[in-house]
């Protein structure tokens, strides 16, 4: 027969049930069922309940006393003890109180329970009754008795004792078999475990274990919870089930757990290290630093709290303080690898590199055949401006594997570095051939290829480079360098323009650009690029000298020695500079002497530079000595016969009289 107690009702006092009852009412008493007592959502009862089965969906202030199950469904909430043969806590349910587990439930459930109770109390007395008398009457029953009752005290003692020993030898068995990742057969060793004791904690947390390395994380909390229940008092249970809420996802409750297990737990260093890892992953770093510090305060050789620390506090800039924690963490585990390797980069950091290498050398020995710690190693050493360092590291990891395209690139750069260019050529063919799809190998190899005037190749190469990337301003600029020293003017040009438009304030750009178009005849065009540079940066002697010459080739001589001669303030000791200058004097006919004082230092410096010699001549010839002018402008043609200038200016020289210097002013020549 079933019943239901609707929302609403008010019952008070004690309450005699019989089969399946739901209950949204409110109960303030004591309730005796004799099949399944439910507390619906909406029922609240104050009072304990005696039955075969209680369900609680609501909220009940008091104790359960089930001869069978107690299920707490979701949302529920039990303020009470609960005594049953098996206990199932949903998620999201609320308990507050102990759990002791009942040996066996009853086979048959009783009619009414307090008929049941009187009956099984009635059957003791007339057997104790029954015995007693026999014995009076008979001496030798009585004996017998006496020693009939030692012997089953004596027999039930070993039972208990065998049964106990049974349990702790599953118990172990089932934890070594976890340690082993033999979760199924852990498993299967504590579910008989449950057989003999349905109290024991630590079998609950032991399948708890189980079912979260499965990833069963529902079934390890419903576990965990139970463990909990028996052991309210274990931290350890309390931070494994945050563990599994932290896997889950669900945060709230990880951090909730974590802090249970802290309260409960104040002195278990494990709880609070475990806390900090979860702070800090969600952000919270001062708080992890507070909880790490906590672990290594409750237990000193706990390297790895001690480890967590240091990065920690390394984070928060407290160096000094890092590298003590980190030291400490080696003390307890001298050849921990990432722990030599971070203290390394700590005393990079403090500039204290003959110790940082000590650790980091310690690394390359305790991992000779570990490939990316050597790369690490190797990074570590470069950032530092370590080159022979960083190669030996990089050299050690190209050994291992030989095939690696990251190695080689990384070996190129450092031969670059190095002023290495052939080696350097050698790694980055070798980088593009192994990821021929490495867009930026391809510049960088396209870029030395360039350097040592290997044209040709380079033009294929920058090309490849950008098919594929299309917007790497570099690879423009580069590959119109390229095209420039070919002759391709044009095709250099637009390379160089499309350079500009990617990085449009990049003064090696602009600077590339207008000198292509310097070669181009396009000097407008030049100085407009070049009037851009100047203005990014005022001071820039080749935009200045760049602009003397363009004015030079357009015959705005006046205008041209202006800006040679602000070149020559920007940089007093430039020849080329004293040379252009020098030379414009001689063409506009003035400061005659300031030009040979300038063409003599070039010439001490050069004494056999065709285009200098060429200068001198000019000067001569301003100067109206003929004779001089002619002897030095054979010199030149001695040192390049082929020149058809040198030989115009000799014609020149020897068949044009020069105008007057008072004429050449006079006349305002541009």
């Amino acid at each position: 027969m079933d019943s239901y107690f609707e929302k609403g009702v008010n019952l008070r006092g004690t309450l005699w049930v019989k089969g399946n009852v739901h209950c949204d009412a409110d109960i303030e008493g004591v309730v005796y069922s004799s099949d399944h007592f439910i507390v619906g959502p909406f029922g609240h009862l104050k009072g304990d309940i005696h039955s075969y089965n209680v369900s609680n969906m609501g909220e009940i202030k008091g104790n359960i006393f089930a001869d069978n199950k107690t299920a707490l469904m979701h949302h529920s909430k039990l303020c009470g003890d609960i005594a049953a043969y098996q206990l199932v806590i949903d998620e999201g349910a609320n308990f507050e109180g102990r759990c002791k587990m009942i040996e066996a439930p009853f086979v048959e459930k009783a009619k009414k329970p307090i008929e049941t109770a009187k009956k099984i109390v009635s059957k003791r007395k007339q057997k104790i009754s029954y015995v007693s008398k026999a014995a009076i009457s008979n001496p030798l029953l009585k004996k017998v008795s006496i020693f009939v009752g030692a012997t089953i005290i004596l027999v039930g003692f070993v039972v208990f004792l065998n049964s106990k020993l049974g349990l702790e030898t599953q118990i172990k068995t089932g934890y070594r078999l976890i340690q082993e990742n033999r979760y199924g057969e852990a498993e299967s060793e504590f579910k008989k475990a449950l057989g003999k004791s349905r109290n024991e904690p630590r079998v609950y947390a032991g399948l708890a274990e189980v079912y979260f390395n499965n990833k069963r994380y529902n079934d390890a909390i419903s576990q965990f919870k139970r463990s909990i229940a028996l052991k309210p008092s274990s931290s350890e249970y309390r931070y494994k089930l945050a563990k599994v809420y932290h896997a889950q996802g669900k945060l709230k409750d990880a951090e909730k757990s974590y802090r249970s297990a802290i309260e409960e737990g104040s002195g278990n260093a494990e709880a609070y290290f475990l806390f900090g890892v979860f702070l800090e992953e969600q952000g919270k770093l001062r708080e992890a630093t507070t909880s790490y510090r906590k672990a290594t305060e409750l237990k000193n050789n706990f390297y790895q709290a001690h480890q967590l620390l240091g990065q920690a506090l390394a984070k928060e800039g407290e160096l000094d303080e890092a590298i003590q924690e980190l030291k400490l963490a080696l003390k307890h585990d001298k050849n921990n690898p990432s722990v030599h390797l971070i203290l390394g980069q700590l005393l990079m950091k403090l500039n204290q590199g003959e110790e940082a290498a000590s650790h980091l050398n310690k690394v390359a020995d305790l991992l000779p055949q570990d490939f990316q710690a050597r790369i690490k190693l190797a990074d570590l050493y470069l950032e530092k401006g370590m080159l022979e360092q960083s190669l030996e590291a990089y050299s050690a990891a190209a050994s291992l594997k030989p095939e690696n395209a990251e190695v080689q690139v990384r070996l190129g750069k450092i031969f670059s570095d190095k002023k290495n260019i052939n080696s350097a050529l050698i790694a980055y063919r070798k980088a593009v051939r192994l990821n021929p799809k490495d867009a930026e190998s391809q510049y960088q190899l396209g870029k030395l290829l360039a350097s040592t005037k290997q044209h040709k190749e380079a033009k294929v190469v920058l090309e490849k480079s950008l098919s594929l990337r299309a917007d790497h301003a570099p690879t423009y600029y580069e590959l119109g360098r390229v095209l420039l020293a070919e002759g391709n003017i044009e095709d250099a040009e637009n390379r160089l323009i499309r350079a500009t438009e990617i990085e449009s304030s990049n003064v090696s750009y602009l600077l590339a650009i207008s000198k292509a178009q310097v070669e181009n005849k396009e000097y407008d065009s030049a100085l407009e690029y070049l009037f851009k540079v100047v203005k990014l940066e005022p001071k820039n002697t080749d935009a200045v000298f760049t602009i003397c010459n363009t004015y030079s080739k357009k015959r705005h001589y006046s205008t041209a020695i202006g800006h040679c001669e602000k070149a020559l303030k920007l940089n007093p000791e430039e020849l080329d500079i004293m040379n252009r200058l020098a030379w414009l004097y001689a063409k506009k006919g003035i400061k005659i002497d300031l030009g040979l004082e300038l063409i003599q230092k070039t010439l001490k410096v050069y004494p056999k530079r065709s285009d200098y010699i060429d200068t001198l001549s000019e000067l001569y010839y301003a100067q109206g000595d003929i004779v001089e002018a002619v002897k030095e402008i054979r010199k030149a043609i001695d040192l390049k016969p082929s020149n058809a200038y040198y030989k115009q200016q000799l014609w020149k020289f020897k068949n044009v009289t020069p105008k007057p210097l008072f004429s050449r002013l006079e006349e305002g020549e541009s």
